[in-house]
C-alpha cells in the first residue's frame, strides 16, 4: 500500500502543470549556475597558470554548483511538497483519506517517498551535467558523489519537514512558509552563532561536512533521525485525526 500511495503521488506531481513549471525554471536555472561556474573557473585558471586543474574543478563546482543547488532546494521543495495533506484538506478529500483501509505511516511514508522521487529526477537531470564534462575532464568523483549524497538526505529532510507543516494547516502556502522560515532560522543560526547545539541541530554544519568530501557517520544519522522524527510526527498527526475527526 506504501508503494501504491508513493506512485500515486509521483503521478499526481508527474501531471501538474505546477510541478512541471517549477522543475523548467530549476533546470535552467540550475544549468545557468554550472556553466557560469565551469565559465569562471577557467577563466580564474587561464589568468593564473594557463591551465585548467582538473581535482580543483570538482571542489570549485561543488562551493559554486552544488552547494547553492542545496540553498534554492530550501525554496523549492516547500513550494513542490506543501500541498501533500493540506492540499487534499483544501480539496476535501481529507475525510476520504482518513476512512481509507490504510495505516498512518503507510500514508505518510508513501506521500513521502512519492514527493522525494519526484525531486531525486530533478537532481538527477542537473547532474547530467557533470556527467557530460566527464567526458573530457578526469573529475573527483568520490567528492561529487559525497557532496550529491549529502543533497539528497538534505532534500529528504525538508520534504519530511513540509510533510509535517502540511499536516498541521489547511493551506499549503502556510506549510510553504512554515517550513522554509524554519530551515532558514536554523541555517542562519548556526551561521551567526558559535553556540555548540544551534550549530549540531542546524543541517547546515552537517551538510558542510558533505561538500567538503567528508563521510561522517554521524551526519548521516543526524538527516536520517531528523528525517525519522519529522514523519513519526506526521504519522502520530494523521491517528489524532482520524481518532478525534479532520477538524483538528
Amino acid at each position: 500500500m506504501t508503494t501504491q500511495i508513493a506512485l500515486h503521488e509521483l503521478r499526481v506531481m508527474l501531471r501538474s502543470p505546477f510541478a512541471w513549471l517549477a522543475a523548467g525554471l530549476l533546470q535552467l536555472l540550475f544549468g545557468w549556475l554550472f556553466l557560469s561556474a565551469v565559465e569562471r573557473y577557467i577563466g580564474l585558471q587561464a589568468v593564473a597558470t594557463q591551465q585548467v586543474s582538473e581535482s580543483g574543478l570538482s571542489s570549485y563546482l561543488i562551493v559554486h554548483f552544488l552547494a547553492p543547488v542545496s540553498i534554492i532546494f530550501m525554496v523549492a521543495t516547500p513550494l513542490l511538497c506543501m500541498h501533500l495533506i493540506a492540499g487534499d484538506k483544501q480539496a476535501n478529500r481529507y475525510n476520504l483519506l482518513l476512512s481509507l483501509p490504510l495505516s498512518a505511516a503507510q500514508f505518510v511514508v508513501g506521500k513521502f517517498i512519492g514527493a522525494t522521487v519526484f525531486q531525486y529526477l530533478i537532481v538527477a537531470l542537473s547532474t547530467l551535467l557533470l556527467a557530460i564534462l566527464s567526458f573530457n575532464i578526469d573529475l573527483d568523483i568520490t567528492h561529487l558523489l559525497t557532496a550529491g549524497a549529502g543533497l539528497l538526505l538534505f532534500i529528504a529532510t525538508i520534504t519530511a519537514l513540509t510533510l509535517f507543516y502540511s499536516s498541521l494547516s489547511n493551506r499549503p502556502i502556510l506549510a510553504a512558509f512554515a517550513s522554509f522560515v524554519t530551515m532558514a532560522l536554523l541555517w542562519l543560526a548556526a551561521a551567526t552563532s558559535g553556540n555548540g547545539l544551534l550549530q549540531f541541530a542546524s543541517p547546515s554544519a552537517h551538510l558542510h561536512s558533505f561538500m567538503q568530501g567528508l563521510l561522517d557517520s554521524r551526519d548521516v544519522i543526524y538527516f536520517v533521525a531528523i528525517t525519522g522524527i519529522l514523519l513519526t510526527l506526521g504519522v502520530w498527526r494523521f491517528d489524532a485525526q482520524r481518532v478525534r475527526g479532520a477538524s483538528l
